[in-house]
């Protein structure tokens, strides 16, 4: 048999075989978790006779002037017993150190024949590059450095800004300011220094930890959310039906994250169309993939299947820095967040060691990407995260878990083809689907059936679905109704598609040229 007759015969029918499941499945986890979240019952009033869990919610920011005060103000304004919740807001001191080796830049930026808003990205929120570039712009050439330097140095720093809430604080659940010296590190580093300071932020409240540690939830957040005004209510819920099914405490529950929070537009033109489609995947992996391998993880542990099926059904948690809760106790185990991305790690060092995982009923809104770079930074960051999953069952080796070696090496097996699909199965797929004809007339109707069920079919649901689940959010009453994020071009949207998967590649492989040609891949803020 010959390479082309193999390719033919073999490659393509499994190739084509394994798109159709996976559409079938996308489709189907898609519609589930929206008509699971969607037909959740309205949430039973906060526990007010002091048995409500302890909870504490960590805010980390990095250059947030734009959303620091709003984020505060959503935060502390959410519905649960203020004696038995806090809000932890961790800035740090490299942005202060960043902002003063950016000062020495701004002669040589107001020297420009334009100032373009990329050029001002690190200097001014991200929000502001495009105010900042015009305003200087404008200025007489001779002028632009003090027009430069006076907006600069009035920009106040995000440490500035929650310093002010917090001193100026009078309602509400409580706030506390914590800031971090400049050591290095990314978002797991500013989480760990809070986690060391937890009798700081609950004590005052009565709490200690060892007496209950084993009530307690650490929530992680994104500084750009907007979460439902019964998230708190819904983690309490989450956490005593687990309990009630199990008989323990749930290590993760999550909350589901929606890319609905529309602060900038897309821009225009065709990266506008490739972004507005990373956003469409994003919404279908928090339902499709996120919420349930949650929900799948969770019938596996309530249900009686024999250990060798649950070896094979058993999935590899994906959880999500934005509406995270770890309960105190599996997080100390683990020894804190780890880096460096601490939402990748927890799930995957957990579910090597057969912890339970919860899902929450409630939503959270977050910003999809309006940028390129910061989208293939993230796309960079999460392969670097997930694609050794050996490295993660290496450091939690020493510990107990609940899964016995066959289990744990079926997990890694999955997770390694999830990231070998990753890298390669949109080519390989775009190859067989372009072939399948001369496989045969079957194979070839096969593969237009996935390839629209796949991509139009399914962006076109999750369209439809977009608005309703926004609704489903009733964010607190401190801050108004967050706006939508939509697709000026929906129709062009549904027909593009199909390109979505190869958006994704530009992240990972640039991250593996770098590393094969020896050049250092910084990864910065991943800012949206």
């Amino acid at each position: 048999m010959s390479a082309a007759e193999a390719w033919l015969d073999l490659v393509v029918p499994v190739l084509v075989s394994g798109l159709l499941a996976r559409a079938v499945w996308a489709a189907v986890a898609v519609e589930a978790s929206a008509r699971w979240l969607l037909s959740a019952p309205a949430h039973r009033p906060a526990d007010v006779d002091g048995q409500a869990p302890w909870l504490v919610m960590l805010l980390p920011m990095l250059r947030e002037q734009a959303v620091a005060a709003e984020s505060i103000a959503a935060f502390t304004g959410l519905d649960y017993p203020t004696g038995r919740a806090a809000v932890a807001v961790i800035t740090t001191e490299r942005e202060h150190t960043a902002r003063t080796q950016h000062r020495g830049r701004l002669s040589e930026l107001a020297s420009l024949p334009t100032l373009t808003a990329g050029r001002l990205r690190g200097l001014f929120p991200a929000s502001r590059c495009e105010a900042v570039a015009e305003t200087v712009n404008a200025a007489p050439r001779e002028e632009r450095l003090a027009v430069l330097t006076k907006l600069f140095d009035a920009e106040p720093s995000t440490a500035d800004i929650v310093a002010a809430r917090a001193a100026d604080h009078p309602e509400g659940l409580r706030l506390v300011h914590l800031h971090q010296p400049d050591v290095g590190g990314r978002k797991p580093g500013q989480l760990n220094f809070a986690l060391d300071r937890l009798p700081d932020v609950l004590g005052p409240l009565g709490w200690r930890e060892d007496a209950h540690a084993h009530d307690t939830f650490v929530l992680v957040y994104d500084a750009d959310a907007v979460p439902d005004r019964a998230t708190l209510t819904a983690f309490a819920d989450a956490a005593a039906e687990h309990r009630t099914s199990t008989g323990r405490a749930p290590a993760v529950i999550q909350q589901q994250r929606l890319p609905l929070l529309a602060r900038r537009p897309f821009p225009r033109g065709l990266t506008g169309l490739l972004l507005a489609e990373e956003w469409i995947y994003q919404l279908r992996r928090s339902l499709g993939i996120e919420l349930a391998r949650v929900r799948l993880h969770q019938w596996i542990a309530c249900s009686r299947l024999p250990e060798t099926v649950r070896v094979w059904l058993r999935p590899m948690v994906y959880a999500v820095g934005c509406g995270m809760g770890v309960h105190l106790p599996a997080l100390r185990r683990l020894g804190g967040f780890p880096e460096p991305m601490e939402d990748l790690g927890t799930g995957h060092r957990l579910s090597v060691l057969g912890a339970d995982f919860a899902p929450s009923t409630a939503l959270v809104l977050d910003e999809p990407y309006t940028d390129t770079r910061g989208l293939t930074n993230l796309h960079a960051l999460a392969f670097t995260a997930s694609a050794r999953p050996d490295r993660h069952a290496r450091a939690v080796a020493h510990l107990p878990g609940g899964l016995s070696r066959p289990a744990r090496a079926a997990l890694m097996l999955r997770e390694w083809t999830d990231e070998a699909a990753w890298l390669l199965g949109a080519p390989l797929l775009a190859a067989a689907v372009a072939s399948a004809w001369w496989a045969g007339p079957w194979w070839a109707g096969l593969a237009v059936v996935g390839v629209l069920l796949h991509g139009p079919v399914t962006t076109a649901r999750l369209l439809t679905l977009a608005p309703v689940l926004h609704r489903r959010v009733t964010p607190p009453g401190t801050i108004v109704p967050p706006p939508r994020s939509t697709s000026a071009r929906p129709t062009a949207l549904v027909a593009a598609s199909p390109l979505q998967p190869f958006v994704r590649l530009a992240g990972p492989w640039r991250l593996i040229w770098a590393k094969a040609t020896g050049r250092r891949l910084g990864f910065g803020k991943t800012e949206r």
